[in-house]
Formats: structure tokens, C-alpha cells, sequence
């Protein structure tokens, strides 16, 4: 039997006799514990009491099961006087029941959107605390399942965004499991008090200036009245808003296929021929695939108007978070933003020690004749230097003439920002090499001419440029 069918069948059996749990029953997890193989349980304990019953529900069952393997972690936020009170509280509850506990502070001054960044804050320094296989639980309840919806609705979010939370959510390489997402507050309250459990209560939960806050002390209270069963349907529509939203990324994973390209890249040159809702789904699937926190609906209508549908300004950026939205001869390119180094001269002073480029490019190194580009040796008084900007027209080998060289960053197909991450070589301030791209060809000459003696050297890039499949280095 699935965890939520006995759930159901243990709440209708409540409900029909009119009874309630006995002190000491553990029914809400037992399903958990027989599901995952390996028995390791990181608690997320605030001291509330929605995380006072699951660290005691799992204490009652760890009696029984010696495999199992419990921890927990208090965060303490430090935005209330009381917040080391609540600290001690979780220490000594956490003591008393033999239970390892982590404490972690908050120290981070947050003016705008305090929920949203408390919440990512609290997430990282939770991962960074858990083990090789285990799993995250957290006491999110019916009720909190709820506020998130209402607080999807405030924002306009669309199916994914209602879907609100989910019983069970990857993070990063374990997973976090809410065990009670479909138990009401007041059911977990009943439990609590029948087995004469003892927990904090945050005053700050009663501030209605936060949007969860007034959401549950204003709003729910009101729909609740009037209509008792509406936490249930709420829950109820989180469900299909989840269902449909898999269904529609299974049909996208599957469609999206024929426009990725295998440097991950979007291919929009067809675009224009499918329909605008099918696109923009194509988009946010796209951007899903990067691990970032999914764009807003205005995001993805501004990609698809500005760059995909208007593809003659090449120059366009959508900025999501640290990253971009760019495109570049009919591909769509997801793009981590990185500092200018556009104006920065790099000095190789002793070119028997590597040089470290800025930006995490790499670095470049001598070597041996069989590795790297062939140049001439700069001359005793050339100062070697890496510049990452160059313009005008120029003369490689292979060519004729002089050709500016943004026609040269075109032909081999390296986009426009891209050309000031390539480590230009000049001797003094005269260009020698795109390293990897081209070498000039009037040195060349000059080496020739002068029988001057040459070096090999390299770029060695610690850095996975996706582009370069597409792109013609040489």
C-alpha cells in the first residue's frame, strides 16, 4: 500500500469512529522508512511543532528499528530577540532524546523579499550538512501546502508554480521528503498534545507584514469557514497542477529533442513556424534544464518576442539571475555572466612558469614542439602580455588580405561574447595570436625573413565552454 493510500485509509477510519490517535502511534512516516533502502534521516528542526512531531515520530519508530539513523539541524535566523532561546530549546530537546544536532546561523542583512532569501540561505547551508545518502524531512503540513499555492497565485504563476510543493523533491544528490504535506495542522496538533510534546512557538510567525503570515492568519481562516473542505481541494488542485505539469514535460522532453543541439544550444531557426504557446513551452522547458530557478511568465515572453520572433538584433540579452538569455545565428544560448576583462593586460614575465587568466579561463603554458601553437620567440626587450580586446583589420595566416577581425570572429563562428574571453598574445602591442583561433600572419614573415627561432605554447582552458562544439577553433 502507497504511503498517501494509507494515510487516506488511517484518516477515514479517524473521521468514521470518531476517534483519534492513541499517544504513541507513529502512523504518518512508517511508509518512509520501509521505502528507502538506506535508513538515514536528516531532521529540519526548527523547534516548531510541526517539526516536534516528526523528530518524535521518528524516535518512537527508530524504538523498533535500529537502523535507523537520525540528525537534525536548527537554523537559527537571528531576526528575533528570542531566536537563542529557540536555539537552546532544539539543543536540549535534541540532548535529552541522544540526537546529533547541527546549528547554523543566519548573519545576513536582507531588506527585500526577506522570506524568499531566508528560505535559499537556509536550503544551501542545510545540503552542505548532509550525508551520502540521506534524506532531508521537513514538517511541511497541509496547511503550508496551501499558503504555498496562494502565494503561487499572488505571483501569477502557472501550472508548475501551483503544483506547490511536492511529497518528494530531488536536492542536488539526495532528496526532501514531506511526510505530512497531506495532514492538516490541526491533526498534527492533536498528536503533539496526546503525547504531551513540548515546542516553541515563533512569534514571528504572527506578523502578517510577511505574505505567508497574512496568508495564514487572514486569508485561510476566512475560506475555511465558509467552507470547511477547502484545504482539501486546495490540496487537491496542488495535485493536478503537479499531474499536468508532468504530462506536459514529458511531451516537451520528448519534442525538444530535434531542437537541441549538442552543445546544448536551442535551435530557433523553425521557430516561427510552430505555435507561440508551443515555443514559449520549449523555452521554459529549455531554461529547466539548467538548474535555475524557473523564470516568470513576463521572463519567457520577453525571449520569445525579443529574441526569438525579432531575431534581427543579434546584440539582445534576457538576464536570468547570474545568467543570460542570448542568441547567435539562429541558437538560443544560456550564459553564465562573467566580470569584463575586456580592458585588463596580463604580464608573462617568466614563461617557465604558467600564466593563470582571469575569469577562470585557465591558463597557458610553454611546451614542446609537438603541443600548441608554433610563434616566433619575442625578442629580449618584447614584453609578453594577454589582452582579451582587439579591434581593426589584421592579417592571418591562410589569407591574403586584411580583414577586420570581427569578420574572423564570425567566420569561425564564435559569438560576440565569447571574443573577449579568448586570450589574445601580444608582444609589446603588437597582436601575435588568438590563442587557439589564428596567428597573425606578418610575424610569420618576419620569422622567416629573420630566421628568428620559435615556441610552442598552449591554452589550457579548466573551463567546459559548451560553444566550442559549434565552433570552428582551431
Amino acid at each position: 500500500m502507497t504511503w498517501w493510500k494509507l494515510v487516506v485509509q488511517v484518516h477515514s477510519n479517524v473521521i468514521k469512529n470518531n476517534i483519534y490517535l492513541k499517544p504513541g502511534d507513529s502512523y504518518l512516516i512508517q511508509d518512509i522508512i520501509a521505502k528507502y533502502k538506506y535508513k538515514l534521516f536528516l531532521i529540519a528542526y526548527s523547534g516548531g511543532m510541526d517539526s516536534t512531531v516528526l523528530l518524535y515520530q521518528l524516535l518512537k519508530i527508530k524504538q523498533t528499528n535500529d537502523q535507523i539513523k537520525i540528525r537534525a539541524i536548527h537554523i537559527n535566523h537571528n531576526i528575533h530577540t528570542q531566536s537563542e532561546k529557540w536555539q537552546n530549546h532544539c539543543i536540549r530537546t535534541c540532548k535529552k532524546n541522544d540526537i546529533p544536532l547541527i546549528i547554523e546561523k543566519i548573519n545576513i542583512n536582507i531588506t527585500k523579499n526577506i522570506e524568499e532569501k531566508l528560505r535559499i540561505k537556509r536550503y544551501n547551508l542545510i545540503y552542505n550538512h548532509l550525508l551520502n545518502k540521506e534524506i532531508l524531512l521537513t514538517g511541511h503540513h497541509l496547511n503550508d501546502q496551501c499558503e504555498t499555492f496562494f502565494l503561487s497565485l499572488k505571483r501569477g504563476s502557472g501550472p508548475t508554480g501551483l503544483s506547490s510543493m511536492s511529497y518528494e523533491t530531488i536536492f542536488g544528490k539526495t532528496k526532501i521528503v514531506r511526510p505530512f504535506l497531506k495532514i492538516t495542522k490541526k491533526e498534527l496538533e492533536k498528536w503533539a498534545n496526546l503525547n504531551k510534546l513540548t515546542w516553541i512557538e515563533d512569534i514571528t510567525n504572527l506578523n502578517i507584514n510577511y505574505d505567508r503570515n497574512f496568508i495564514r492568519h487572514k486569508i485561510l481562516p476566512i475560506l475555511e469557514k465558509k467552507w470547511p473542505f477547502f484545504l482539501k481541494n486546495c490540496f487537491r488542485t496542488t495535485i493536478i497542477c503537479h499531474e499536468e505539469t508532468k504530462l506536459k514535460n514529458i511531451f516537451l522532453k520528448e519534442k525538444i529533442q530535434k531542437f537541441l543541439h549538442c552543445n546544448d544550444s536551442l535551435k530557433i531557426e523553425n521557430f516561427k513556424n510552430l505555435q507561440e504557446e508551443l515555443c514559449k513551452s520549449l523555452i521554459r522547458y529549455w531554461i529547466s534544464l539548467k538548474n535555475v530557478k524557473l523564470p516568470s511568465y513576463k521572463i519567457i515572453q520577453r525571449i520569445y518576442n525579443e529574441i526569438v520572433y525579432n531575431q534581427k538584433n543579434a546584440n539582445i540579452k534576457v538576464t536570468i539571475e547570474k545568467n543570460e538569455i542570448r542568441s547567435y545565428k539562429k541558437y538560443l544560448y544560456f550564459i553564465k555572466i562573467t566580470k569584463s576583462i575586456k580592458d585588463m593586460i596580463v604580464f608573462w614575465h617568466d614563461t617557465n612558469r604558467k600564466l593563470t587568466l582571469p575569469n577562470n579561463l585557465g591558463y597557458i603554458i610553454k611546451n614542446n614542439k609537438e603541443e600548441g601553437i608554433n610563434i616566433p620567440i619575442p625578442k629580449n626587450n618584447e614584453l609578453i602580455n594577454i589582452r582579451f580586446q582587439h579591434k581593426g583589420k589584421i592579417l592571418i595566416i591562410g589569407r591574403q588580405k586584411r580583414r577586420n577581425i570581427k569578420k574572423i570572429w564570425q567566420e569561425h563562428n564564435i559569438p560576440p561574447w565569447l571574443r573577449n574571453q579568448i586570450p589574445l598574445l601580444f608582444y609589446n602591442d603588437q597582436l601575435i595570436s588568438a590563442l587557439g583561433v589564428f596567428v597573425i600572419n606578418q610575424k610569420i614573415k618576419n620569422l622567416k625573413k629573420n630566421n628568428q627561432n620559435t615556441w610552442n605554447i598552449s591554452w589550457i582552458s579548466t573551463i567546459q565552454f559548451s560553444f566550442y562544439n559549434n565552433f570552428l577553433f582551431n
